[in-house]
């Protein structure tokens, strides 16, 4: 015979048991904080035309309606080793256009060939305070010029015994999306073609 506290005990138990296992249960909840970090990276790509620029990031801007802009050769000379010159900019149309920043070269052998160059933006050489000088607002327009000052070692170095030499050159204004026509110009950059450009600037 069983006794009435025993079942009533027993009742109890099965209850409290009940009421544990239907307590629900929660996920945990899981906060991630994602941190991305950004790096300055610059990267030397080359052009159709075999150009690298090679440069700290610089702004080059140019009004639209500049389509008659056309290249001419300046002065140049050397010493050490060390070859310097300037081409002449002009507008042969009636835009007016305001650049800034710096313009880029590509260079092309007898055949029509391209040279690979890479373009370094900045004079190591002391020129002038405008060559010098760092990117300035300048216009072009029917009236007015602007130019550049080039720089190059013509000294083989590393394992290169010989620099391939141009015979023509067109210029890309800062900003503009097409070339110049080609002028005549014999050009025979070292260290892998390494050619230094000033800014534009109004010429003199």
């Amino acid at each position: 015979m069983r006794r009435p506290w025993l079942i009533g005990l027993m009742a109890g138990t099965g209850l409290v048991a009940a009421g544990c296992s239907s307590t629900p249960s929660h996920p945990s909840s899981q906060s991630t904080t994602t941190s991305n970090a950004s790096s300055a990276t610059t990267t030397t790509n080359p052009d159709q035309n075999g150009t690298t620029t090679s440069s700290p990031t610089t702004t080059s801007t140019a009004a639209t309606g500049c389509t008659g802009v056309t290249a001419s050769t300046g002065q140049s000379q050397g010493a050490a080793g060390t070859i310097t010159g300037s081409i002449v900019l002009s507008e042969s149309g009636t835009a007016t256009c305001t650049f800034s920043g710096y313009p880029t070269m590509a260079l092309f052998a007898a055949g029509g060939a391209t040279i690979p160059v890479t373009m370094v933006d900045g004079l190591s050489v002391d020129i002038s305070p405008q060559a010098n000088a760092g990117p300035q607002s300048v216009t072009l327009s029917a009236s007015s010029q602007l130019e550049f000052t080039y720089q190059y070692s013509d000294v083989p170095s590393g394992n290169e015994t010989s620099c391939p030499s141009s015979t023509t050159v067109t210029v890309t204004a800062p900003g503009q999306s097409s070339a110049t026509a080609p002028i005549s110009l014999s050009l025979a950059p070292c260290d892998n073609g390494t050619i230094r450009v000033s800014p534009l600037y109004a010429a003199g």
